[in-house]
């Protein structure tokens, strides 16, 4: 934990300077040179295949709607890549920046944003937990509050792998809402990394239904297949 607490300093700092003293700087995933603050030149921009559409689940007779800023491919897999399993936290800033865009674009109704939780193995374990980090980047940008309204109460395996009927299994129960949160008539904005079968932004939706929640809008950074 100690780890990602000074990584996060670091980004936060830099981020810092980087308004302050804006300079040319190499795109965060070829490394090719651009001017401002853009993160991305403009063929890593580019190969970004934004949705442009909402999508629905439905579980237990309940429907969820959910967004996805772009298909997970290209630049946004490299940005989701990064940002979970090398610590590189300026994606978070990139892809809260693009997700913070989305929201306003689809004029979504928001009273607080939460995030798909981790174990406290996990957090451990990496230091961080992405979601996270994406939801407070957009509130940051949005001056819209983050709340964390759920535990992980158990670990699972990691869903890659898995198929569809065996992610919906594993995920089943994990989640919980936290005693002394009140959701009650809320619009909340739930984040993840990304979205493949939705077991698991919608376990975490139906916890906050559960707590009366008014309504739940799924979003995520990327899109993916089984």
């Amino acid at each position: 934990m100690g780890n990602g607490f000074i990584s996060i300093l670091k980004y936060i700092s830099k981020c810092i300077l980087q308004v302050v003293y804006p300079v040319s700087e190499d795109c965060i995933i070829c490394e090719s040179i651009i001017e401002g603050s853009n993160w991305l030149c403009t063929n890593c921009e580019n190969k970004i295949k934004y949705c442009t559409e909402s999508f629905e689940i439905t579980k237990n007779n309940k429907q969820y709607t959910y967004y996805c800023l772009a298909y997970y491919s290209k630049s946004i897999s490299e940005l989701i890549l990064r940002l979970k399993y090398k610590s590189d936290y300026v994606c978070a800033n990139v892809l809260g920046e693009k997700m913070a865009a989305f929201i306003v674009k689809k004029n979504l109704k928001i009273d607080f944003i939460t995030f798909v939780p981790a174990t406290k193995k996990s957090l451990m374990k990496r230091g961080y937990n992405q979601s996270e980090l994406l939801a407070k980047s957009i509130s940051e940008i949005l001056k819209i509050k983050v709340i964390s309204t759920l535990d992980k109460i158990r670990e699972t395996k990691d869903q890659i792998g898995l198929n569809e009927e065996m992610r919906w299994k594993n995920i089943l129960g994990s989640y919980k809402l936290k005693n002394y949160i009140k959701v009650k008539n809320k619009n909340f904005l739930l984040i993840d990394d990304v979205m493949t079968t939705g077991a698991t932004t919608v376990c975490c939706a139906e916890e906050l239904i559960k707590g009366h929640a008014n309504c739940v809008t799924i979003l995520t950074a990327g899109k993916s297949k089984l």
